[in-house]
């Protein structure tokens, strides 16, 4: 089943994700700022060198989403962004012609990143089944788009009849792998054209793998949107920087997925203008074997299939049968190819 034509594109701030439409390349800064502001601005300008369309933050409050004393509540204490300073890197990603938007962990959160207008709302893979959150994300009108790294249909499926519930008309998934990095065997890609075809809406994914492959692959397997981490260093211990990429690797990246574009054309199979001279070339044609003077009956004697050059006009090789008893009514050079009109009553 083809479900392109059926999915409605959807707004992502001045932009549109689904098809039709360039696919939307977001580098996710997320949390790889470190908790510096000047690191965030510099990681927007990257994003924006490299080419992509939008950057995602993370605005969470340590307080009211982790348990103290856990891993999570530690790392997101040292790497809360203030309200300005967040804000600040929403006014920077417009300027430079991206979009921004957030994921959310919690209500005072997204009410303070609604303030900003934000592209869309992210769900990630963790606040999947957090239906209320969903809902109050749904509300605002905004497009929500889901992430589904830890869950399977069962639970995508509440999540999309919450959002869909609470007033959410635009929404897109993300096929999704929460390992850090994800192996090739867990990438599981073939499930974007499967949550296209399950939900009809534009479908993406969300890439925590090593290197650009899994970007331009998701692509080909009808990704709308690609989404991945970027790291001044990726080098760097911690936080999300291993399954990031650089900034050139992001360049890298972008290069991969709109090589991939390219590259799926169009799904009807066609001959465009540049292999239509090839084939004049290079496609076999009704030629004469010898000299064929006007008035000779045509023998198999007198006819080759060959290959004779630029441009040829020659019968194509499955009218030999017919050519052959026929009379030619002009001289035939060795060689050249026999047209239609060389040969009296050929299409009677």
């Amino acid at each position: 089943m083809n479900t392109t034509e059926t999915i409605c594109p959807i707004p992502f701030g001045k932009k549109t994700i689904g098809p039709g439409y360039p696919v939307v390349v977001i580098a996710e800064i997320g949390i790889n700022h470190e908790g510096d502001p000047d690191a965030c601005m510099r990681l927007i300008e990257a994003a924006a060198k490299a080419g992509v369309d939008a950057v995602k933050l993370q605005t969470i409050k340590a307080a009211e989403n982790y348990a103290p004393g856990t891993e999570s509540f530690e790392l997101f204490s040292r790497s809360e962004l203030s309200e300005k300073d967040t804000a600040r890197a929403f006014e920077l990603a417009r300027e430079l012609g991206m979009e921004c938007f957030s994921t959310c962990g919690d209500s005072r959160s997204l009410c303070f990143v609604e303030t900003l207008s934000p592209a869309a709302w992210k769900i990630s893979s963790g606040l999947l089944t957090h239906l209320p959150l969903i809902r109050e994300a749904a509300a605002t009108g905004r497009t929500i788009l889901l992430s589904t790294g830890m869950t399977g249909m069962s639970e995508i499926r509440h999540a999309v009849s919450a959002a869909k519930d609470a007033g959410a008309s635009h929404l897109g998934i993300f096929q999704c792998t929460s390992l850090y990095p994800a192996p090739p065997e867990a990438m599981h890609l073939r499930v974007i054209g499967s949550l296209a075809e399950e939900f009809n809406v534009p479908t993406g994914l969300s890439d925590h793998s090593r290197g650009t492959l899994a970007a331009a692959l998701g692509v080909a397997c009808g990704a709308h949107m690609i989404e991945k981490h970027i790291s001044l260093d990726s080098s760097r211990p911690g936080f999300d920087h291993p399954v990031s990429l650089d900034p050139k690797g992001f360049r890298d990246l972008v290069v991969a997925v709109r090589t991939a574009e390219a590259m799926l054309g169009d799904a009807d199979k066609t001959v465009v203008a540049s292999v239509g001279l090839n084939a004049s070339r290079y496609l076999r044609c009704l030629a004469a074997r010898r000299r064929i003077p006007a008035g000779k009956c045509l023998e198999p004697e007198d006819i080759a299939v060959l290959r004779v050059g630029n441009g040829h006009n020659g019968l194509p090789p499955d009218a030999l049968h017919r050519a052959l008893g026929k009379r030619v009514v002009v001289d035939i050079a060795p060689y050249d190819p026999l047209g239609a009109d060389d040969v009296e009553g050929l299409y009677e």
